[in-house]
């Protein structure tokens, strides 16, 4: 039927109700009518045989309602003022190249040939699945929804949405245009969204979606990535590359087995939240993303191994719980492959926070990483500097060695006094003093050469110099470094 329904004002004549030809429905769509181009809305209506606008050109806009179609609907290149399908059962939609001034909506419908088992995304070197390739063949590929290069001046509004199919993609839009938000609330997909270098205008919400996996690889989006509050995901959630203006989140979201994972390298946005419901499935790759802050919970970081954080640049982070400089350490260290440039990385977070304190434990903990691919002789040096001086990180470590030092030799010079060089001593005997003399490498306090230690106070004595020389050495080497790396 046809219902006058505020700005859907209804064409006069077209007398369809129940069941009809889509080359009916589709006459009484384009029939020319003199005016102002008012809208059409038909509800309930079941239509048989392939609906085809394919290249049409109308000039108001078009609501399909509640209406089931038996086959395919072709929507390549029509042009419309705006276009909604709301809780519309069909097959397939393919409207690529589709320009419209005003709304794409498909809140409620439900499309694809049935099956509701999920198909994840997975990796060009994973098994398993319904695996796509990374860039896929668009030629060659189809998807339930098809919205290649669709131009939508309003909104998209999928929420609620169902699409349930056995093929890899539920919705295929690469380069896709919107000039205002996607609404994706509830959206429920078998297979996986393909919205590579799509630009949205506004924000992209997922609230509670679950989908077989996202490729929103060179997305632009000035407003927000909202994958939040329930979102699941039982495949790769891919960001590459994407220019995100406010916020990407995925607080509270799932990201299940078999392959639930984030790619978010060379990711740009101001505000990052992964705070998830549970420690994802998958890794979480980070690498050469720039964010301002990173917001996380250390209840679900990804497991060891799982975590890529090479080039990963950051200013702040921020927790729901307090997290401690250990336990950072901790979390970056769960990329196998790390490097220096990841601990300077956290050093400079705790630095512009004013925690001088947890940065230099963090560049303490680098110099230990680093050394453990040394040569064993390298590694052998690296115990001794950590042990006397922590790298230079840790300077009253090596006071302390040396006050312990001076105090065991003065102690045991105290009840062992050495003879006098040549018979008779010039100076008055101060083992303390004695033995700060053997201690110090450089300098000399005049008590070295004027008592001559034998047995084993003369191995004492050796055990002391040779002490001195290695403090001295580590204390240089740590202050080079120190100084060398700002």
């Amino acid at each position: 039927m046809v219902r006058r329904s505020g700005s859907w004002r209804a064409r006069r004549g077209t007398g369809l109700s129940g069941t009809v030809d889509a080359a009916a429905l589709r006459a009484a769509i384009t029939a020319p009518e003199p005016g102002t181009g008012s809208a059409i809305r038909y509800e309930g209506l079941c239509v048989t045989g392939v609906l085809d606008l394919s290249h049409c050109r109308l000039d108001g806009a078009v609501a399909l309602v509640d209406c089931v179609f038996e086959e395919h609907v072709e929507l390549t290149r029509l042009v419309v003022p705006a276009l909604d399908l709301s809780g519309s059962t069909l097959p397939s939609l393919g409207a690529d190249s589709i320009v419209l001034d005003g709304e794409l909506r498909l809140s409620g419908a439900r499309l694809g040939a049935g099956g509701d088992e999920r198909q994840p995304l997975f990796g060009p070197g994973e098994t398993g699945g319904a695996r796509a390739p990374r860039r896929i063949q668009e030629g060659s590929t189809a998807g339930v929804v098809q919205l290649a290069d669709a131009q939508i001046g309003g909104n998209l509004v999928v929420e609620q949405l169902t699409v349930a199919d056995g093929g890899a993609w539920s919705l295929l839009a690469p380069r896709l245009s919107v000039g205002g938000s996607v609404h994706a609330r509830g959206l429920k997909a078998s297979g996986s969204l393909y919205l590579r270098d799509a630009r949205v205008t506004y924000a992209v919400n997922l609230h509670a979606a679950e989908v077989g996996g996202i490729d929103a690889t060179g997305l632009v989006c000035s407003g927000g990535f909202y994958a939040d509050w329930g979102f699941r995901s039982t495949g790769q959630v891919l960001l590459r590359a994407a220019d995100i203006g406010g916020v990407v989140t995925f607080h509270d979201s799932v990201l299940t087995g078999p392959a639930g994972s984030l790619l978010l390298s060379r990711l740009r946005v101001p505000r990052l939240r992964l705070d998830l419901r549970e420690p994802p499935a998958g890794p979480v790759v980070l690498q050469d993303a720039t964010v301002d802050v990173l917001v996380d919970s250390a209840e679900t970081w990804p497991a060891a191994g799982e975590l890529f954080l090479e080039g990963f640049t950051y200013k702040r982070l921020e927790s729901a719980q307090q997290v401690d400089v250990r336990s950072r350490i901790g979390w970056i260290t769960r990329d196998a492959h790390i490097g220096a440039s990841s601990f300077e990385q956290l050093a400079k977070a705790y630095e512009s926070g004013g925690d001088e304190r947890a940065a230099r434990t963090v560049r303490h903990a680098r110099e230990r990483q680093l050394r453990r691919h040394d040569r064993l002789t390298g590694r052998a040096w690296g115990v001794v500097q950590d042990m006397l001086f922590g790298y230079g990180y840790a300077p009253r470590r090596a006071l302390v060695w040396l006050l312990s030092l001076a105090a065991a030799g003065s102690l045991w010079f105290a009840h062992h006094q050495p003879r006098p060089v040549g018979g008779n001593g010039q100076r008055a005997w101060d083992p303390v003093l004695y033995s700060l003399d053997l201690l110090i490498p450089v300098a000399s306090l005049g008590y070295r050469g004027n008592w001559d230690p034998v047995g084993v106070d003369k191995a004492v004595a050796v055990v002391l110099v040779v002490s001195g020389w290695v403090l001295a050495t580590a204390v240089i080497a740590g202050a080079r470094r120190v100084l060398g790396r700002g």
